[in-house]
């Protein structure tokens, strides 16, 4: 997973980047997308690149 850089989302804060975070969650299950599992985000040459683990939590 790599990005473009067309966001025009700013985020300075973790309360904004947990927002963020939850409207992708929720738009990807509300459109037929399991965001479960593994994700690697790699930047081209900018930064450093992580993995991010999505698990569903049991109720």
């Amino acid at each position: 997973m790599t990005t473009d850089g067309t966001s025009d989302d700013e985020i300075s804060s973790t309360e904004e980047f947990e927002a963020a975070l939850g409207r992708v969650l929720r738009d990807a299950l509300e459109n037929g997308v399991d965001p479960r599992g593994t994700w690697e985000y790699r930047t081209d040459d900018s930064g450093s690149d992580v993995e991010v683990m999505v698990v569903e939590l049991a109720n």
